[in-house]
């Protein structure tokens, strides 16, 4: 038996010999180079192996495409390697016979990351395997930089490959099904092939959620439930030709039972794979019936509440529906895949990322990050931003002005910024900087006196400490507080740019200069006058066709009132009677234009200090009353400096323009 044994032994391996072979591709000596078939390349220069071309040896045929970089061999000062950089990919062919092995020897083990688009490709180490039966075999390096490898060792039957043909059916009779768009009308238990390509979207052990993009750009979404055998990347396009069964569990759509699962064919872009920006909609994502289970999708500036040990919590947001109305959207989550939740904050916001998912008939998500919102520049809130947005401004702010008006307590803040990095490349393939005007807001303390008059005694506002609701965005814009600015100690207050009007020097080329922006602090000058019964700011003391009309000034108004056809200068906030946009631009706000007939009146000054007041007189011979002031944050003003926060106001005798400064006593 043991003689019989071992001549059958060696029969069979004799017989193995003649069908196997194996063929070396040695990258790493000038031999191994030459015997190919390729140039030598000299040092520091490459040979290129997709303008050589493909080629053979003893049966196997060895081809490239380019990826970020040529694919080539490359001369290190006498030193080569083939190199395949990211999306470059080599292939191994054979015309007769199967390939049934292939061993990758690195050069380097670092970004010696490469996968293969069918059979099982594993690496360890410096040594990278792949098993199967093929006529071909791609593989593609998937890492950073560049993959060096130093020699292929082929395996060659010849017998033809004995897998079946992944588009071909597994099972005559199963049922094939092309499209993740109509996984749900199948009968629950029905048993089907998919015959068309997915790539992954994310997996979690025996979670695996894919996408397919069909002919028009649409894409669809399911949920792989079951061991599928292989872990992928993010982005990995799984080949048609994988089995499932459908099922339906709790109201969620699944494909269990996965088999037939082979390697991936390729890697996908990031922003294939990228969850889709669902801010400002959270009301349309939380409806089951709107069909967004299984996509991974992305909101930001969330607040997180009823957090829960064991892994539940809400989020919520201020939105504007279909109609147009303002609402408090919410979707609940469950921590899933067991990442850190954070302490509960009511006043933080955040960055949420996640897989959508049905349970119990009501949507959920389970988290995949969540993270602090870095908050947002005051420029992009006001110029981007949507009323009803909850933000914190990442930028330092700086008080100019306060108005108690009972229910109405706002103080007014400017990011004082003249230049911002305006970054359009991935939409319009430029990023410059841009010079620019101050913003102005109102930080609205909604009737808390305390808040209030704790804001409107700092000078400057710590960056991502000012939180709240972005409102009137088209008007006078305001953030209503949802917590307490912390004041940035020991900063230098800059002058603040403000802006200035003044009726006596208007002619034809500059009537039309208000371009003042809602809430925003600055100087007016002109004659006061009452314009039917209105007191108003106007060009002349007989004209009538440019005022301003002002509010919540009754002590200045009966001062003003004593000495009607005066030339006053105010320090005031300019605000927005009605909303309105510029015909010639779709859509942009705070420019009114500049043919409408009603353009002065469309603002109301309210003023916080005298800062200059002079007879008709006066003003005709150029003659100015000198005077200096101390204005609080609040308007109070006084002859000598005031504790805390002071505004200096002087005023000139030769009509120059009035000088405001910023300081402490």
């Amino acid at each position: 038996m043991n003689r019989f044994f071992s001549i059958f032994s060696l029969a069979i391996m004799a017989f193995l010999s003649l069908q196997a072979g194996e063929v070396t591709f040695d990258f790493s000596t000038a031999e191994g180079i030459t015997a190919m078939g390729y140039a030598l390349p000299e040092p520091s220069a490459g040979t290129n192996l997709t303008q050589a071309g493909p080629k053979t040896v003893d049966g196997v045929t060895l081809s490239a495409t380019d990826g970020a970089t040529q694919t080539r061999i490359w001369n290190s000062q006498g030193s080569y390697t083939l190199r395949i950089y990211v999306d470059g990919s080599i292939t191994l062919s054979v015309a007769e016979g199967s390939i049934t092995g292939i061993t990758v020897n690195a050069a380097n083990v670092n970004n010696f990351d490469l996968i293969a688009d069918v059979g099982d490709y594993t690496a360890d180490g410096t040594v990278g395997t792949w098993t199967g039966s093929e006529t071909s075999v791609t593989l593609t390096h998937v890492g950073s930089k560049n993959a060096q490898v130093a020699s292929l060792v082929v395996t060659t039957s010849s017998e033809g490959p004995v897998n079946p043909d992944p588009d071909g059916p597994i099972d005559p009779n199963i049922h094939k099904l092309d499209s993740l768009q109509h996984l749900a009308d199948l009968e629950d238990g029905t048993a089907f092939q998919f015959t068309s390509d997915v790539y992954v979207n994310y997996q979690w052990n025996d979670h695996l959620w894919v996408m397919q993009l069909d002919e028009e750009g649409y894409a669809y979404a399911a949920l792989i439930y079951g061991d599928t055998g292989k872990e992928y990347r993010l982005g990995s396009v799984i080949p048609a030709g994988w089995t499932a069964v459908k099922q339906t569990y709790k109201g969620q759509v699944e494909a269990a039972e996965p088999a037939h699962f082979a390697n991936a064919k390729n890697i996908l872009e990031e922003d294939m794979y990228s969850a889709f920006d669902c801010t400002g909609y959270m009301h349309s994502v939380a409806d089951p019936e709107l069909g967004w289970d299984n996509y991974k999708v992305h909101f930001e500036g969330v607040r997180l509440s009823d957090i829960t040990e064991r892994g539940n919590f809400t989020m919520t947001c201020n939105e504007t529906d279909e109609d147009g109305n303002m609402i408090e959207a919410s979707l609940v989550g469950f921590n899933k895949f067991g990442i850190e939740l954070p302490e509960e904050d009511p006043t933080e916001l955040y960055n949420v990322e996640g897989m959508m998912v049905i349970y119990s008939d009501i949507m959920e998500l389970y988290p995949i990050s969540i993270t602090n919102n870095p908050g947002t520049r005051l420029w992009k809130a006001m110029y981007e931003g949507e009323d009803g947005m909850q933000c914190k401004i990442i930028d330092t702010l700086y008080v100019a002005a306060a108005i108690d008006a009972g229910d109405r307590k706002l103080v007014f803040v400017t990011d004082n910024v003249d230049e911002i990095y305006y970054d359009t490349y991935a939409e319009w393939g430029y990023a410059l900087w841009v010079d620019w005007y101050p913003d102005w807001i109102a930080l609205d303390c909604a009737g808390d006196e305390e808040l209030f008059n704790t804001i409107a005694g700092m000078e400057v506002l710590k960056p991502c400490t000012v939180k709240g609701t972005v409102q009137d965005l088209q008007t006078n814009p305001r953030l209503v507080l949802n917590s307490v600015p912390a004041a940035l100690e020991d900063a230098e207050l800059p002058a603040l740019t403000m802006f200035k009007y003044d009726l006596n020097d208007l002619d034809d080329e500059t009537w039309h200069s208000l371009t003042a922006r809602g809430n925003e602090v600055g100087q007016a000058v002109g004659h006061f006058f009452y314009k039917d019964g209105v007191p108003s700011l106007c060009s002349e003391p007989d004209s009538i066709a440019v005022k301003l009309n002002f509010d919540y000034a009754p002590a200045l108004e009966a001062e003003m009132a004593a000495h009607e056809g005066f030339n006053y200068g105010l320090l005031c906030v300019f605000t927005l009677n009605e909303p309105w946009v510029d015909d010639d631009i779709d859509g942009a706000p705070r420019h009114i234009s500049l043919y409408d007939e009603y353009y002065y009146t469309n603002y109301t000054i309210y003023p916080l200090a005298i800062l200059s007041s002079s007879s008709v007189d006066e003003v005709k011979t150029g003659k100015q009353v000198v005077d200096v002031k101390y204005v609080s944050p609040a308007g109070v003003v006084s002859e000598q400096p005031q504790d805390g926060v002071n505004i200096v106001v002087t005023t000139h005798s030769d009509g120059s323009r009035t000088a405001v400064k910023r300081m402490k006593k």
